[in-house]
């Protein structure tokens, strides 16, 4: 009897992991995007970085990734911290 239940609840604990799997591991496509900086007096725009990946641009702002791609996925603009500041701000823009 303890067999037949522990191989019952192996299959359902597959079942269920084999359900939710692709749920953990979708991959979230973005594409590429621009990092841009607006001097603060002039209203300028200047491209720091055009056409590349999150990543990339995540990394040369030194801010996180996942963070990032929340925000762009809410359709809102990523901030730039470090190349941010009084005279400039900086953001990450879908491309």
């Amino acid at each position: 009897m303890r067999i037949h239940t522990a191989l019952a609840l192996a299959a359902a604990g597959t079942a269920a992991a084999m359900f939710f799997a692709p749920l953990a591991q979708a991959d979230v496509n973005i594409g590429n995007v621009d990092v841009t900086v607006t001097e603060v007096a002039s209203g300028n725009t200047f491209f720091v970085l055009q056409n590349v990946s999150v990543d990339q641009a995540a990394q040369v702002c030194q801010v996180n990734v996942d963070v990032v791609t929340a925000t762009l996925l809410r359709g809102d603009s990523a901030k730039c911290n470090s190349k941010t500041n009084n005279h400039q701000k900086a953001w990450i823009k879908k491309h």
